[in-house]
């Protein structure tokens, strides 16, 4: 969703259903009731959930479930001290039974049986999950493979890792899903056409991608990605970009180029092939890259940029 269409009305329609998305990525855990998600919008619950099923491909409920679940996917791998019922609760699951039931549901195994299969287990779960995209959209199973070969893991060893500790940025964003092979450079395109008549890009301007989803457990062409652009702490939210903080902290970091495949090859290296003998744990499934460049203005895989793991001691 980054191409706002001519049709006033629909641009309107479009800029409320965008608003939304972005209250539920920041509420996931909290009340994200039809009630509440239509009143953000300004529609009438009926109405919300027909323009939602239009501009989304799923309902209302449909797309928070999913984004539930797969955020305790990744939750039960990342964190084995973490219970099944702590993850659920983290994720809004208020019954633990309404949860389980949901989990095998979409993923046909039990949470406790989902933690102790292997990643080669996990793997095959994945390929086996529907892959509606373009003909562009890489095998899955690429994606899906959480044991980096040899040279994967050596090349990321010389990557020069390192651990920052980073303040708080206050970003203007749009956000976009990587089933659209252009999807981050339009992104992008539509941040700083917004951004541009309005002064808010300088030779300070940051640019920032931060990665929503990972193809691990969530469908690739459903994979969201935020376009950002760091901002003054005097800007304020503006409805055709919204405004969020991305958070101080501890981060691990390295330098590279490539293609988002590239990107993604070298997250499952540095979980595999750094990570477990670090000392240190992954804190939030969300991390961030920082571009020497606007990939507005070049391509995408050519622009240098460092990468952001937020972690934690383990």
């Amino acid at each position: 969703m980054h191409q706002l269409p001519e049709n006033h009305k629909e641009k309107d329609s479009y800029l409320r259903i965008r608003k939304v998305l972005a209250f539920i990525q920041e509420n996931l855990s909290e009340d994200v009731s039809l009630d509440r998600l239509s009143a953000i919008a300004c529609f009438s619950p009926f109405h919300f959930q027909k323009v939602f099923s239009v501009y989304v491909g799923e309902t209302p409920k449909q797309y928070i479930m999913r984004l539930r679940l797969e955020r305790i996917a990744h939750y039960l791998i990342l964190y084995p001290e973490l219970s099944v019922q702590e993850a659920a609760l983290q994720c809004g699951f208020s019954s633990p039974s309404t949860f389980i039931r949901a989990f095998k549901k979409y993923f046909s195994i039990t949470p406790e049986a989902f933690r102790r299969l292997s990643f080669d287990e996990i793997s095959r779960i994945g390929t086996s999950k529907p892959n509606k995209g373009k003909s562009f959209m890489p095998d899955p199973s690429e994606f899906w493979s959480l044991n980096p070969n040899e040279e994967e893991v050596s090349g990321l060893s010389g990557m020069n890792i390192e651990i920052k500790t980073l303040r708080s940025l206050k970003v203007a964003f749009v956000d976009s899903h990587l089933g659209d092979e252009d999807a981050i450079a339009n992104s992008f395109k539509a941040l700083t056409r917004w951004a541009e008549p309005r002064d808010l890009i300088n030779k300070e301007t940051q640019y920032i991608g931060v990665l929503l989803d990972m193809p691990f457990f969530t469908e690739y062409g459903k994979c969201r990605y935020r376009a950002c652009i760091t901002v003054a702490e005097d800007v304020s939210l503006h409805k055709e970009a919204a405004i969020t903080l991305i958070p101080a902290g501890r981060y691990a970091s390295f330098s590279m180029k490539g293609s988002i495949r590239a990107v993604f090859n070298n997250l499952v290296a540095f979980r595999h092939g750094w990570l477990d003998e670090s000392g240190y744990q992954i804190a939030e499934i969300t991390g961030f890259e920082l571009f020497a460049e606007n990939p507005a203005k070049k391509p995408y895989e050519s622009i240098q940029r460092q990468v952001f793991i937020p972690v934690k001691p383990a």
